[in-house]
């Protein structure tokens, strides 16, 4: 039913100018074989690369399959060390299979502040992405 509902749609935003991305957020998605079974499945259909939403115990390797798919990121970001970095999670590793497979999408920021407001959250935020992404 997922992938009827994605063939549907697909062609139909395409006509539009529109480009279906799938994000790794609830349920089956946050699972990478999920994932990359859908993108495989699904002729048309894009990936936006969010840096937390997959199973925490899979996480970095979630990062390294599904990286050379993204098209567009949501980069995550919760607490923040003296320097900006994230700290909750290394995203170092994130960036680096990004830069390798040539990432040239949206850089998106969601940032969810647990110490600091969101425009401070934000701001954190991207210029962990400067500092990292065009390292």
């Amino acid at each position: 039913m997922i992938v009827e509902g994605y063939n549907d749609l697909i062609p139909r935003a395409k006509e539009r100018g529109i480009r279906v991305l799938v994000e790794n957020h609830w349920g089956p998605t946050r699972n990478p074989d999920n994932v990359l079974k859908l993108l495989d499945t699904v002729e048309g259909l894009g990936f936006l690369f969010d840096t937390n939403n997959w199973i925490k115990e899979r996480q970095r390797e979630a990062w390294d399959m599904t990286a050379h798919r993204a098209e567009a990121t949501h980069v995550k970001t919760f607490k923040y060390d003296q320097n900006g970095d994230e700290t909750t999670i290394d995203l170092k590793p994130a960036f680096e299979l990004l830069k390798k497979n040539s990432f040239d999408g949206a850089w998106g920021v969601e940032s969810v502040p647990k110490e600091v407001d969101e425009l401070e959250g934000a701001r954190l935020t991207i210029e962990m992405i400067r500092r990292y992404a065009e390292a």
